[in-house]
């Protein structure tokens, strides 16, 4: 297993890491990238979070793609990429590989608060085939949080919030809110431990 990991690494040239810091920002704009394989709702969010950014005053594009790295012959006419959203399915097998692949195309300064690992299916349903260990050990690996949610799967209420949620982040990491985004990372992380340890005290 680790040597496919090693064999995968090496696969990836530098010129096909995805960098956040190559194009200059666009005042009050701001690219976010859903990367999920097929059937895990990548279009509906992308629709959720376009809708929900309406009143806000920031121009939001959301591209989605099923893999990494991003295909060369549209690289000069892409817009920089301020925020990656990772999307993985625990009843889909495919979608936690696809992330693994996907994670090792990103530069590290993404993993500094610009982008986060969104998990669904994650309510215990019998037909799960990845474990919440793995997605916490990926997280944990890449320092970035994880935020579990309903897209496909749930009401529309569930998946528009979830939308305003990652709006808020993606806000923060295009410098609308003067907060930097590696600070609101480590908070999120820190009261995501916090809920989990006062779950697991709890008797």
């Amino acid at each position: 297993m680790a040597a496919e990991e090693e064999r995968e690494m090496s696969e990836v040239l530098p010129e096909e890491i995805l960098k956040p810091f190559h194009k200059m920002p666009v005042r009050n704009a701001a690219t976010v990238l859903l990367v999920g394989s097929y059937g895990t709702g990548t279009q509906q969010l992308a629709k959720a979070m376009v809708d929900v950014c309406t009143d806000t005053g920031l121009k939001l594009q959301v591209r989605t793609t099923t893999s990494l790295p991003l295909p060369e012959e549209n690289a000069d006419t892409r817009p920089r990429i301020d925020y990656i959203v990772f999307i993985i399915d625990l009843t889909n097998r495919l979608s936690f590989s696809t992330v693994q692949s996907a994670v090792q195309c990103v530069d590290v300064e993404y993993f500094l608060g610009r982008a986060c690992f969104v998990v669904t299916n994650a309510k215990g349903t019998s037909d799960q085939c990845v474990e919440m260990e793995e997605v916490s050990r990926l997280a944990d690996m890449y320092n970035t949080m994880y935020i579990c949610g309903a897209i496909k799967e749930g009401d529309q209420d569930e998946r528009t919030t979830l939308a305003n949620r990652l709006l808020r982040l993606v806000e923060v990491s295009a410098g609308r809110k003067n907060v930097s985004p590696l600070l609101v990372d480590l908070t999120c992380r820190q009261l995501c431990f916090q809920e989990e340890q006062t779950e697991f005290y709890t008797v």
